[in-house]
């Protein structure tokens, strides 16, 4: 643990090398595939625990590489180099009573079609092998697939994909725990966050998915996947309405896909954006009881901890009156996440937006000062 935390420090502070990877990253990525195949989940965890309170760009380096060789694995058959990666596309969806679980998925011929549509609307290569897992994923499923875990249902999915023989998938069939228990009652305006998870099995060389290098070429090919993965969700939401509902309450149900990513960076922002619709309605109930409009109010945003884990705090303001209140986990980069609150909040029409260094036990607040702008 303390080498591999050592080694991350070292190539985050380190130079590019002539091939443009940072000195000593292959052998960091070789440290950390040979955890994920000793299915060694303590000594990454463990490590990342060390830098994120030693060393903030160490640990986003080792998170990411971490990640990285998680979600995506380069397998050979025999002279052929084949790449395999686990996706997750997140979907939020309101109902009354919330989801059964039982009746989720149970069309199997509306499921079929949608896994065939990812290929029709391009957002996956002719060429490849796609599969999704006919099971639909609640966050606190995603949560519980550790690293090593994800490594091998990624070689569970290669080995079904390519050898006819192989019959179980029992890393695969181990993630699907079952959901916890909702509790909502039958009238309950209820609003879940789900993931479809599924992999993707493509030969490296595959065109299809070569980004290009200059950087304006590179950002209209993300566009443009945008733009078909906008198109493939506005025409498959009957048909998943009908996957989570069935056809007598699929009118009922309204759905809001997210973008389909890699497993870990599709499930950072699925529940960041849960996360932060609860700290949106948490603020609008607040208001709503006080009686103000978000508009007369200033919104003051401060770091804080909770059980060791660091949160952004927020309070909506009239004079120095706290009117509604809210925290919200923070997972990843702290500014990006301060100025998506920030624009969260303007949705509500907040105009003011303070940063604090905390808030007092009285909510008093401690070096108030003008909020930069993004």
């Amino acid at each position: 643990m303390r080498q591999l935390a050592a080694l991350a420090t070292a190539v985050a502070a380190g130079t590019a090398a002539a091939d443009g990877q940072q000195v000593g990253q292959p052998e960091l990525e070789r440290m950390i595939r040979n955890c994920l195949r000793q299915r060694d989940d303590e000594t990454l965890y463990e490590a990342l625990e060390q830098l994120r309170f030693e060393d903030e760009r160490g640990h986003a380096l080792l998170r990411q590489t971490v990640e990285d060789a998680a979600d995506m694995l380069l397998l050979r058959r025999g002279e052929r180099e084949f790449e395999i990666n686990a996706f997750l596309i997140p979907l939020l969806v309101r109902t009354r009573g919330g989801l059964q679980a039982s009746r989720v998925l149970a069309d199997g011929d509306s499921f079929d079609t949608l896994r065939t549509s990812l290929q029709q609307a391009k957002l996956e290569s002719e060429r490849a092998r796609v599969v999704l897992v006919h099971h639909l994923y609640h966050p606190e499923e995603i949560d519980a697939i550790s690293y090593s875990e994800l490594e091998a249902m990624n070689r569970d999915a290669f080995a079904s994909l390519t050898d006819r023989k192989v019959m179980s998938v029992p890393a695969i069939e181990r993630s699907m725990r079952g959901w916890p228990e909702a509790g909502f009652g039958a009238d309950d305006d209820v609003l879940e966050l789900r993931f479809l998870l599924g992999f993707s099995l493509k030969e490296v060389d595959d065109p299809f998915y070569k980004i290009p290098t200059e950087e304006t070429a590179a950002d209209a090919y993300f566009e443009q996947r945008a733009e078909r993965f906008r198109n493939w969700s506005t025409q498959q939401s009957p048909l998943m309405r009908q996957c989570l509902t069935g056809s007598s309450e699929a009118g009922s149900c309204d759905l809001h896909f997210l973008y389909q990513d890699l497993f870990h960076g599709a499930k950072q922002a699925g529940n960041a954006e849960y996360r932060m619709l609860q700290m949106l309605s948490e603020l609008e109930q607040g208001l709503a009881a006080s009686g103000a409009d978000a508009s007369d109010t200033r919104a003051v945003l401060a770091m804080g901890e909770d059980a060791g884990d660091a949160v952004l705090m927020v309070q909506l303001r009239r004079d120095d009156h706290v009117l509604a209140s809210a925290t919200q986990l923070i997972d990843g980069d702290l500014q990006e996440q301060l100025f998506d609150c920030a624009g969260s909040l303007a949705s509500l029409g907040v105009a003011e937006f303070r940063l604090a260094d905390g808030f007092g036990t009285d909510g008093s607040v401690l070096r108030e000062r003008a909020m930069p702008r993004a």
